[in-house]
């Protein structure tokens, strides 16, 4: 097969030397993961073997949102205390405060190959509804995605 034809066989393939050295890397990395769980007997969100649990509810002084939510079924509420929690999130995020080096152990927590589950009341069966935890899993996400190894 010739070149062209290798390009044909497989048109959406990089073939530089810049992405053969990434596909290598990613190849080698340890296959950590992330994702959100719920506290509330009976949900179906909870740690798999192998896991490690991080509570990010009110009870982690750092990740927890210290915003209360009074009424679960309040979803003005809701929304409201998970945008008090982004601005104050975006805030340390910004100043490189505990929180965003809380988030950035976390990433690296990932980045070695760990399985994490972020674990709060909000997210998953039975309420399924937006949490605070979304924001703090999508920056651990935007971490490990712009980094360079």
């Amino acid at each position: 097969m010739n070149a062209l034809d290798s390009r044909l066989a497989a048109p959406d393939r990089d073939a530089s030397p810049a992405a053969a050295a990434r596909d290598q890397i990613r190849e080698s990395a340890p296959s950590g993961s992330v994702r959100l769980g719920n506290k509330s007997k009976g949900a179906a969100a909870k740690p798999h073997p192998g896991e490690a649990v991080v509570d990010i509810d009110r009870c982690n002084p750092i990740l927890g949102n210290p915003f209360i939510l009074q009424n679960h079924r309040d979803d003005a509420r809701r929304a409201e205390v998970i945008a008090l929690y982004k601005k104050k999130y975006d805030a340390d995020l910004a100043r490189s405060g505990p929180m965003a080096a809380a988030t950035e152990q976390l990433a690296e927590r990932v980045r070695a190959g760990e399985r994490l589950i972020l674990m709060c009341w909000c997210h998953g069966a039975p309420l399924d509804k937006p949490c605070h935890g979304d924001l703090i899993k999508s920056q651990i996400e935007r971490i490990l995605a712009f980094t360079c190894d």
